[in-house]
């Protein structure tokens, strides 16, 4: 027996059945690996389109109670029964899709008999505090609540340049950039886009940065803010992208340029946390820095409570923008969901006004702006209107009504102004100043 033979065909057995055996052992793990990641994706689905869910039925509803409680204030106890039916299908749907958080249905049931304007406050006012108990909403991840169409005003002093559409989403930001052209971004954070006022794409900037805020330099280098990454970046024209700042342990969140009213200053505002519960050790403020990212000053306001204690004015700065004019500082400032005012400093920080001065005044600002009138420009979400303030924020005027919810505000001077709505279009208008003039 030639078991040379013999011994070299047993090896090359041996060989070739664990070379089969190790594939066989990849297949198996590949197969095992595929079928991870893809139940890990179907679930992760469903949780965010569940978790989406139930986030627009909360806005829809609380939309809708603050919308009844505001009739129930004006006796319009017959709008209130319009509201009801809109309100039932609501806390239905939301307990449909949030089996985990149910609402109470004895809070919002009534017979005609218990409409008495008592019996209806107590029964919005406890359902408002069951909705708020079960959700815990992050300021940030807007979610546009369902609105009824109020009345549609008319603006003779206020001329429709154009409108154009700029994308398929919500236009979260516009800085304007020349006469006709600015950069804009859309409310999914992808990329930003400069966009010609015949809505024709010029450029587009790659930055998968959501939550983020946007200013421009005089130079024409973008600044982004990066929430989650506890930075600014900048996007210059030749493509180059560097973090700016560095916010430490704080999020950074509204930004704004100086441009035209002195050297480039950067105002970034800055929070520890994304919700609206602030007390006398959270941080939430404005911070000035230079152009080299150097910090310059921080800018703080705080509220007295009634316990005698202090606690931040700003809570949730959604959108920090600079007058190219006086230098001044408007914050937009969300105070709870669907709810907020605008602030508005002095280029040192002192506090200037806030709008609307009554806190009990239904008002959801979006952005704000500044003209060469010393007057700013703010849009309100709830009635779709654009508000004129005089230098000392009071209201001079509406300007416009929007078909949509007005998002984002770009003024290019001389009362020209482009309004981002939340279905992706850009309307350019002209307004009058207060005293007639261009």
């Amino acid at each position: 027996m030639d078991w040379t033979h013999y011994t070299s065909a047993l090896i090359w057995g041996s060989h070739s059945f664990s070379r089969e055996l190790r594939e066989e052992l990849d297949r198996l793990i590949h197969e095992m690996t595929k079928t991870i990641k893809d139940s890990k994706k179907a679930n992760m689905d469903k949780i965010h389109t569940a978790h989406h869910t139930v986030k627009r039925r909360h806005s829809q509803l609380n939309s809708l109670i603050k919308q009844a409680k505001a009739e129930i204030n004006r006796n319009n106890i017959h709008n209130v029964l319009s509201l009801y039916n809109n309100i039932n299908d609501a806390i239905d749907g939301y307990n449909t899709n949030s089996q985990d958080t149910q609402i109470d249905f004895q809070y919002y049931k009534f017979i005609a008999g218990e409409l008495r304007k008592e019996n209806l406050e107590e029964m919005f006012g406890k359902l408002e505090a069951e909705v708020k108990k079960s959700n815990q909403e992050n300021p940030y991840e807007y979610v546009e609540p369902a609105r009824t169409c109020s009345l549609k005003q008319d603006h003779a002093d206020t001329e429709i340049l154009c409108q154009f559409k700029a994308c398929e989403k919500g236009i979260a930001s516009i800085c304007p950039f020349k006469e006709d052209r600015a950069f804009l971004r859309d409310n999914t954070g992808k990329d930003i886009k400069l966009i010609k006022e015949s809505g024709k794409v010029l450029r587009s900037l790659t930055t998968n940065t959501k939550k983020s805020d946007v200013a421009i330099t005089s130079e024409g280098v973008v600044l982004i803010s990066c929430p989650e990454l506890f930075c600014v970046k900048t996007f210059s024209s030749d493509g180059t992208i560097r973090k700016l700042i560095l916010t430490e342990d704080l999020h950074p969140y509204g930004i704004g340029a100086h441009v035209h009213f002195d050297t480039d200053s950067i105002v970034v505002a800055l929070v520890d946390s994304w919700d609206y519960n602030v007390n006398s050790d959270s941080k939430r403020f404005l911070r000035k820095y230079s152009k080299e990212g150097e910090t310059i000053q921080t800018i703080e306001s705080i509220n007295k409570t009634l316990t005698n204690g202090n606690k931040p004015l700003i809570v949730s700065p959604y959108k920090v923008r600079l007058s190219q004019y006086t230098g001044d500082i408007g914050v937009v400032n969300w105070t709870g969901p669907n709810q907020g005012n605008v602030l508005v400093f002095g280029t040192y920080g002192t506090l200037k006004y806030t709008y609307p001065h009554k806190t009990d005044v239904t008002f959801e600002p979006h952005d704000i702006t500044f003209d060469s009138q010393n007057q700013s420009v703010v849009a309100d979400a709830v009635s779709q209107l654009l508000h004129l303030l005089s230098a000392e924020g009071d209201l001079l005027r509406t300007i416009y009504q929007c078909d949509n919810t007005p998002w984002s505000l770009g003024y290019f001077g001389r009362g020209k102004l482009w309004v981002g709505q939340s279905d992706g279009t850009v309307s350019a208008i002209r307004y009058k100043f207060s005293k007639d003039k261009r």
